[in-house]
Parts: C-alpha cells; sequence; structure tokens
C-alpha cells in the first residue's frame, strides 16, 4: 500500500493540470492555492475544463500520461513477455498473474500440498497459509496378534502455519511451524503432543524455458523435544530437493491450464535422536535378575518404542529418498476466480544409511512372518511397509485476489505394514486451511481522461442567526441532570442531550420562540424554551424537572438444579432494606416497593446447600433474580475439623493453570455452605501446594494463583471476603514423597486451614 502511493504521489506531482485542478490561478482570481471555502448563500458558476492523469487499475489517479517516445526494451515483444527477467525486469502483467496464483505447500514451499513447484510466484510477493489435518481410524495400528483392548480407536489432529517470500525471480524462503496430537487408549499415556516442530527452507531455480523451470532447494527441520517445547539439535533433519516443473499456460499455441511437478528429494531423518535417551532409560528400569531378566540391549525388545509411540511421535531411524509427482488445474471460473484441482502421489523409499540394524523376532525359526504381538522388519515386509500417498485437492480463490481456500485428502497407498524402522502411514488424512498471497508491486498505470468542474463563488452575508444556551436541573435540589434530551417542538431538528452538569447548546436557529420539551428516564417530562432577538445572538434558559420516586420491585424464584421449584425455602434479603420471605408452592417470592439499589439473597431449605446471589432492584423497574440450589449429597465430600475443613476430594486445574475446573462446583459449594452455616469461624486460610516438578518460583506462583481462584470462587458463592486470605506454599510443604505418581498426586492439593474463630 506504501508503495502504491508513493508512486501515485510520484506521478502526480509531476502533472501541473491535475494538482492544479482547484487552483485559483487557472480561474485568474489570484495567485494563493486552493479556493476559497463555500459560504452560506453564496452563488456559484460552474466551469467545464478537461484534464488527463493516469490511473491504477483500480482507478487512483496516478500522474499524468507519459509522453510519446521510442516503446522500451522489457515492452517489446520478446522473451521478457513471457517471464521475468531476473533482477532487471519484474515481468509483464500476464506473466506475474500466471504465477501470483500459487500457494504454500504444507511445509512451506510453493506447490501443490506436499509436491513443490519449482519455481515460486513473482518478485516482491509473499504467501501466507494455515492448515489443519485429522483422521479418526480404528484397528489400523493394532499389532496382530496382541490381546484385545477396550477401544483402540486412534485420533490425530494437527496443523501447519507457513510464510514464503519471493525477493527476486530466482529465489525463494520459506518456513513453517507444525504441531499435532496422536490419541490412542492402547497407550499409557494416551495422547501424544508434538509442538512446534520448525521448517526453513531455500529454493533456487530457472526458467530454462517460459514453460519449464528447474530448482534446487534444501530444508532444515528443527525438531523440538518430546512432550515438552524445546530444540534437540541431534535430532536436527537435512532435505535436499531437485525439482521441474511444466506449465501449458506459459506454452506458446497451446495455453492449457495444465501444471505438471515432479520431486526427488533424499531427506536426511534424525527424528529417531528425540527418543535414543527413552528407550535406554526403559532399558535400564528392566529386571536384571529373575524369569523377567532382561536380554542384552540388541536382542530386547520390551524398551522399544510401540508402533502406536512411532506413528504418534513420527519417529523414523531411517533417511529416506523422496519421490513426488504433482499435478495441478488453475482453471479461470471468473474475473480473480481460480479453481484449482490438484492430483499428487508421493513415495518414500527407506536408505538405511546408519546401518540400523532391525530385531527380528519371527513366528517360527526361519520365517518371514512377525511372532504375535511384533512389528515387522524392512528386509522382510518391503514396499508394503514404505509409506505412499495418493492425494487430492481443490484450491479455490473466490474473486478475492490473493485469498483463497483449500480442502484435501491423502489416501494411504502403502505404509500399514508397520516395520521397526518407519513410523508408519496413515490410512487417510483430511486437510482443510486458508492462503493468503500479497503483491508488493503497485500495478502499472492506466491513461484516462477527466472532465473537471470547477465553480465560482460569491459571498453572501449570514442571516442573523442565534443559539439556546440551556441548563437542566432538579427542580428541589437544583443539581444539573446529565443525559436529559431536549427536543425542539414543531421543528424538524435532531433532539440533544445534555452535557456534564445539565448543560447543552442548541443549532444555530433563526429569530423568534424556540420551544422545548425536555425528558429523563428519573423525571417528569417538561417544558421551557426562549425567545431569539431580531438581530440574533445566544439567548439562556434554565428548564427544571422533577423527580419520580425511585422504588422497584422484587420477583423471585427458588429452584433445584435440574429446574423443579422449592416451596418453603427461606431467602434472606439484605441491602438497602433487609427481611425474610418464604417460597410458595411454584418456589416463588416477591416484594413491592423497595428502595432502589443492590441487594444480596441468602436462600436455605432442608437438604440443600445454602446459596447466596447478587442482583439489583432499578428504579420503576423489577428484579428477578432466579437462586438454584443444590441437593445436598448422601456422602458429604466436607468435614468441619476444629482447626481445618477437610476435603475428601481434591479441587481439580486445568493443566498447568489456575483456571478451576467444573467437576469441582459441587465440592466448593459444599466448602461455601460451612462456612455460611458456621459465621463463627472468622478467619481460613486458603492454601495451595504443588509436587516438585517444575521449577520453585514456578511452582510458588501456580501455587498462590490456584489458591486466589478458589477464594474468589467461595467469595461468589456468598462468603465475605474478609474470612478469607490465600496463600501458595509451592512445593515447600509436602505429604508424600516426591518420587512416585501417586505421592506428586497427593502433593497437588488445596487445605482450608481455620486460623481463628470467635468466642
Amino acid at each position: 500500500g506504501l508503495a502504491l502511493f508513493a508512486v501515485g504521489l510520484a506521478h502526480a506531482q509531476s502533472s501541473s493540470e491535475f494538482d492544479d485542478e482547484f487552483d485559483e490561478r487557472n480561474l485568474g482570481v489570484g495567485a494563493s492555492r486552493g479556493p476559497a471555502p463555500p459560504q452560506q448563500g453564496a452563488q456559484t458558476q460552474p466551469s467545464l475544463s478537461t484534464s488527463t492523469s493516469t490511473e491504477s487499475e483500480f482507478g487512483d489517479a496516478q500522474g499524468p500520461a507519459p509522453e510519446a517516445g521510442p516503446t522500451p526494451l522489457a515492452a517489446s515483444p520478446s522473451r521478457i513477455e513471457a517471464r521475468g527477467d531476473l533482477l532487471k525486469s519484474e515481468g509483464p502483467p500476464s506473466w506475474r498473474k500466471r504465477r501470483f496464483v500459487f500457494h504454500n505447500t504444507y511445509q512451506g514451499a510453493v506447490g501443490g500440498l506436499h509436491v513443490v513447484d519449482a519455481g515460486s510466484g513473482p518478485s516482491r510477493t509473499f504467501r501466507v497459509q494455515l492448515l489443519t489435518d485429522f483422521f479418526v481410524q480404528s484397528g489400523f495400528l493394532r499389532v496382530p496378534g496382541s490381546p484385545p483392548t477396550v477401544s483402540d480407536e486412534n485420533r490425530h489432529v494437527g496443523g501447519s502455519l507457513s510464510l514464503s517470500y519471493t525477493p527476486f525471480d530466482f529465489i525463494e524462503l520459506y518456513g513453517s511451524i507444525r504441531s499435532h496430537a496422536n490419541s490412542n487408549a492402547t497407550e499409557s499415556p494416551a495422547l501424544f503432543q508434538v509442538l512446534g516442530d520448525t521448517n526453513l527452507g531455500l529454493k533456487g531455480y530457472i526458467e530454462l524455458v517460459p514453460w519449464w523451470i528447474l530448482g534446487l532447494d534444501v530444508g532444515v527441520y528443527l525438531l523440538n523435544t518430546v512432550g515438552d517445547i524445546g530444540l534437540v539439535l541431534d535430532s536436527t533433519s537435512l532435505g535436499f530437493r531437485l525439482s521441474t516443473a511444466v506449465d501449458l499456460r506459459a506454452a506458446e499455441g497451446i495455453a492449457f491450464p495444465f501444471v505438471a511437478r515432479l520431486n526427488l528429494r533424499y531427506f536426511y531423518d534424525r527424528s529417531e535422536a528425540l527418543i535414543t535417551g527413552i528407550e535406554r532409560a526403559r532399558y535400564e528400569a528392566l529386571p536384571s535378575t529373575g524369569p523377567d531378566a532382561r536380554r542384552s540391549y540388541e536382542d530386547e525388545d520390551r524398551h522399544l518404542l510401540s508402533r502406536v509411540e512411532r506413528f504418534a511421535l513420527q519417529i523414523n531411524r531411517m533417511d529416506f529418498f523422496d519421490i513426488g509427482i504433482g499435478t495441478e488445474f488453475p482453471i479461470e471460473a471468473g474475473s480473480e476466480v481460480i479453481v484449482s484441482p490438484i492430483v499428487e502421489w508421493v513415495l518414500r523409499i527407506p536408505v538405511n544409511s546408519r546401518n540400523y540394524s532391525c530385531l527380528w523376532i519371527p513366528e517360527t525359526p526361519g520365517g518371514t512372518t512377525p511372532a504375535p504381538g511384533q512389528d515387522g522388519c524392512l528386509a522382510y515386509q518391503g514396499f508394503a511397509a514404505m509409506p505412499s500417498n495418493l492425494t487430492f485437492a481443490l484450491r479455490v480463490q473466490p474473486g478475492i485476489k490473493g485469498f483463497a481456500l483449500f480442502g484435501g485428502a491423502d489416501i494411504g497407498v502403502s505404509g500399514q505394514t508397520f516395520v521397526r524402522e518407519l513410523a508408519g502411514n496413515a490410512p487417510y488424512n483430511i486437510y482443510l486451511g486458508a492462503s493468503y498471497a500479497v503483491d508488493t508491486l503497485p500495478p502499472p498505470p492506466q491513461i484516462v481522461e477527466r472532465e473537471v468542474e470547477r465553480k465560482v463563488e460569491v459571498q453572501l452575508p449570514p442571516p442573523p442567526r442565534g443559539r439556546i444556551i440551556g441548563l437542566v436541573v432538579d427542580r428541589e435540589s437544583g443539581q444539573g441532570i446529565e443525559g436529559a434530551v431536549v427536543a425542539f417542538e414543531g421543528k424538524d431538528l435532531t433532539a440533544l442531550s445534555a452535557g456534564q452538569g445539565g448543560r447543552f447548546v442548541s443549532y444555530e436557529l433563526p429569530p423568534g420562540e424556540v420551544p422545548l420539551a425536555v425528558s429523563h428516564p428519573d423525571y417528569r417530562p417538561g417544558k421551557c424554551g426562549g425567545t431569539i432577538p431580531e438581530q440574533g445572538g445566544d439567548v439562556e434558559v434554565r428548564c427544571e424537572l422533577e423527580a419520580l420516586p425511585r422504588v422497584g420491585a422484587l420477583r423471585g424464584r427458588v429452584i433445584t438444579d435440574s429446574g423443579q421449584p422449592i416451596p418453603g425455602a427461606s431467602v434472606q434479603i439484605s441491602g438497602p432494606a433487609s427481611f425474610t420471605l418464604t417460597t410458595d408452592a411454584s418456589g416463588l417470592f416477591a416484594r413491592d416497593a423497595l428502595p432502589a439499589g443492590s441487594y444480596q439473597a441468602r436462600a436455605e431449605a432442608d437438604r440443600y446447600l445454602i446459596s447466596v446471589v447478587s442482583f439489583d432492584v432499578p428504579p420503576r423497574g423489577t428484579a428477578e433474580p432466579t437462586i438454584t440450589l443444590i441437593a445436598r449429597p448422601r456422602r458429604s465430600l466436607v468435614q468441619l475439623k476444629p482447626t481445618e475443613i477437610i476435603i475428601r476430594r481434591q479441587v481439580n486445574f486445568a493443566t498447568d493453570s489456575a483456571e478451576i475446573l467444573p467437576d469441582s462446583a459441587l465440592l466448593l459449594s459444599e466448602v461455601a455452605d460451612v462456612l455460611l452455616r458456621h459465621p463463627e469461624i472468622t478467619s481460613v486460610e486458603v492454601q495451595g501446594h504443588t509436587d516438585n516438578r517444575g521449577g520453585r518460583e514456578y511452582n510458588m506462583n501456580l501455587s498462590q494463583a490456584r489458591a486466589e481462584s478458589v477464594r474468589n470462587w467461595l467469595i461468589r458463592a456468598g462468603v465475605a471476603p474478609e474470612r478469607l486470605t490465600a496463600r501458595g506454599y509451592g512445593d515447600t510443604r509436602p505429604i508424600a514423597p516426591n518420587l512416585t505418581a501417586r505421592g506428586r498426586a497427593r502433593n497437588r492439593r488445596v487445605q482450608f486451614i481455620i486460623t481463628s474463630r470467635a468466642e
């Protein structure tokens, strides 16, 4: 946008006709720039003239038409008309438009979904894309011969945010950040997450002829540690790719919307480095004696990653030689509307560059079938274990320049035969997303002729006018009434609103009487007015309003959490007025003529926990609070002791958060009920505790935040704030060893310690 503005400004400064379109020198009335401002009652005389300027394709003025002269070399019919010319030219509009329709692949480089284009978009363009992928499938990760489980349904969801930039017509910079999660109940934990794997790449390319491009790119893949965020440098992987592409839209005499792509890539896969320490730790944890004593590291299989873990974390023990073939059909369906069907096939051929020795455990000695419950090896399973996918996708640009929607699916052709060396391949995967491309090069200017109308204005003396300077006040107190509405009776004028102190200033009005009608929701309507003299001028008026009574009504209801009314419940009302009501058979309670203001209602009934709600009674309005009572549980989760309120179940929070989960609402409602029924407990310290995982400062902050979250919950439930204090102790007061998961779970707790009682 700034570049477009700068080009337009440069053209406009060189055009004396367009810049001086309203210059008084063109009217012969003086040397100052710009016409005199229009005056009321001015008489105008139009004059017409024609000026020539340039406009962009959007109609923005860009300056004068260029003078006639020799045709520039770049515009002559030559090779440059078909493509860009590196740093010498940005390429003709038709060439830029043809390349601008391309968007990012899943890993960032320009292309289809997986197959990369040998070229890129035109120079000075960049593209951003957000894709999500997901699938749900049962059975494909089950090991043959393994015992049945409750459910082996596998759920996968992932996403990729990518960005690519083309500074010149032979260079592309690209990158992406990817995350995914995989859930399968046959593993513990069931959920595996990979967060923030990053890919950075550089592509160079050349157009051999206008329709044939050859490219070479290198990508660096930075992998995060398993289950956390943080780079593992040993796992850094590299990819070297040779690409070629044919675009028949640029072929002379054909111009058919067909793009074909071929990729050959060697991928140096180091993802195995993420789990080497994990497998070694598992091996060391196996018993060293007894009937289950561990075998040698090379002959042991119990410490190896399962096929679910390898698939969820995408762990491979081999490099790959990748072959990718893709086609795209960018069909123009209308102005800026492009529909691009995409078909691709990708095969990944494993390469055992690090001489990985696969542990082969056959069903029978010398056999080629793995034993029940065991994964196979690539040497025996062969092509069926090599991952390959057939992809069908559709990218639609709906008419907004640069914006595109994407949908597609991978179909796993092979790779569902699992071997220890490879992560395995999903049977299918669905992709949805959107992308946006930006061309920073402004469109070329166009020559247009424009007819300009000029007006000569003659100033006449204005007629006399006057204003009403008013003040709206309370009749009894004399205080100004802010927000009072002042309407002009008998005049088609917009009403005014009194500002601070009740003051208002009217429009400029002709001489004569000005009757006013004044209103405000808290006052009875009133009338006032003033008279503007013949010679004009301001007139001060004072408008007084009588206040309405400030009382309201209460119509409330007490119900169960299933919506049933509770008759006979006692409701104690406190606020500007205090009293107690009893609900009728419909659970209703009511009172009229209440002073307006903020109130609190405390509802009690047999077999129910106490509930406290706050509400406001509006002036001349009705408050309609609904109080929900929760039935007291048969077995109480809370027990009152002399020095502590014991809870039999812990308060649950979201992971690494102070957010209280909904399943703890009943527990905290019981705690609030105990405090409300025992006013002699005057001070309670809400304590937050954690286990020893994480840093000391982090644990202290988390425990303090959780204690404050519980305190705030109880205050909202009606417990007086001065009775509660919150304090986090982090991991400084464990009640069990932090060596086991059970011990750590006991240490993650909230306690309610009674610090004082009334005598």
